[in-house]
């Protein structure tokens, strides 16, 4: 289309804004309808969403589709009505439940992020979002609506019990109540966890969106080939899987706050080994570092938040922290778009976005889980809701 780099860049930094307020709307409509009707919308929308890509012609029909149809509809399959609806089904193992789910999202990009380069280049980008598109719609949707369920239909799992045998969904509930548990989700901004949890996840909105969209120009920028980069940033996703799995099983062994923290640390690691050792080897050791640290973030987070607060309004409460890491993404997009257009290099950028992970493992590792956490502190209902 012969469009600047930077003009793209600016409808894919407005993409994510408008994702980061439709979490809210979304995280509202799932404590509403709940998780199938919305997550099965949603997939319908993006999948008519990305079928129009193929069709766009100009910029305004480009911010239309991608900037706010696609962008809005996708908040409704995120992690915030993911997570929201797996927290419903698991109690002790919830960390490692949504770590599981959450490693779909790094398959995906391992399979879809090399093939999608190959459609481009065998074909074209039209070819190329028909295609994905009609998988979204013909398989994403279908498959959601035929079997995602909302809740374990009044049962708890047995795997999900606890210890004393207790099977009674209300007794429980009971046994799970935490001192932050809220009725209402406005009772979550005036604590603590909620603002050290959304401050960390800001900047894990800044350090991935950065590299989702600029990681390929970048390579390009230093000779590297788009199907090479394409295929480095896939493996990097696809190792993301072994990372939240791993942060899924640590969960369950030591605090959850603990294991955020490392992760955020570990991706400061990452950065720092993209700019110090530069070109394809940067790259590489990027990809096997971050690889471990990427999506494991929002698992960790989104339980966190469900054992602080409970379930009963977590689907608004996962989407104000998704919509604070969306707006830190959509931030992170347009300045580094911005710069490399001033500058000619995205390493100011990179630089600026690494250290901001610094103050992110702090903020974790500054969450006293075990003083809100149900898992440690379980009280009755009746004490809560006084």
């Amino acid at each position: 289309m012969q469009w600047a780099r930077n003009d793209i860049t600016r409808v894919l930094s407005l993409g994510i804004f408008v994702g980061a307020l439709s979490f809210i709307v979304m995280g509202y409509l799932y404590d509403k309808y709940g998780g199938r009707r919305v997550i099965s919308a949603a997939l319908i929308m993006v999948g008519i969403s990305v079928f129009l890509l193929s069709r766009v012609n100009s910029i305004f029909g480009f911010i239309l589709i991608y900037g706010i149809l696609g962008s809005f509809a996708s908040s409704g399959a995120s992690f915030v009505t993911i997570h929201s609806l797996l927290a419903k089904w698991f109690y002790r193992r919830r960390g490692l439940a949504m770590s599981l789910s959450a490693a779909g999202g790094s398959i995906g990009p391992l399979l879809f992020a090399p093939f999608c380069a190959f459609l481009i280049e065998a074909f074209d980008w039209r070819i190329a979002f028909l295609f994905i598109g009609g998988m979204v719609l013909f398989m994403g949707a279908p498959l959601a609506a035929l079997f995602l369920r909302d809740d374990p239909l009044g049962q708890i799992p047995d795997s999900e019990r606890d210890e004393t045998g207790i099977q009674d969904k209300e007794e429980v509930q009971v046994e799970t109540e935490g001192p932050l548990f809220t009725s209402r989700w406005k009772q979550a901004l005036s604590t603590s966890p909620f603002w050290q949890l959304s401050a960390a996840y800001l900047v894990c909105g800044i350090t991935t969106n950065i590299i989702s969209v600029h990681f390929v120009p970048f390579a390009e920028d230093q000779g590297v080939p788009k199907i090479t980069a394409a295929t480095i940033f896939g493996i990097m996703m696809g190792l993301n899987s072994v990372g939240v799995i791993s942060a899924g099983v640590l969960s369950q062994k030591f605090s959850q706050h603990r294991v955020l923290g490392f992760t955020y640390a570990l991706r400061g690691i990452a950065y720092l080994a993209l700019l110090t050792i530069g070109g394809t080897t940067g790259m590489w050791a990027f990809a096997l570092i971050a690889g471990m640290s990427w999506i494991a973030t929002a698992s960790v987070t989104s339980s966190l938040v469900a054992d602080i607060y409970g379930v009963r309004n977590l689907g608004t409460l996962n989407g104000m922290s998704n919509m604070v890491h969306q707006i830190g993404g959509a931030l992170s997009v347009l300045v580094a778009g911005e710069l490399q257009a001033l500058t000619g290099s995205y390493e100011i950028p990179f630089a600026i976005a690494g250290a901001t992970l610094l103050f992110a493992s702090i903020a974790a590792f500054s969450v006293k889980e075990k003083k809100y956490s149900y898992r440690y502190s379980r009280v009755p209902v009746a004490a809560v809701s006084s």
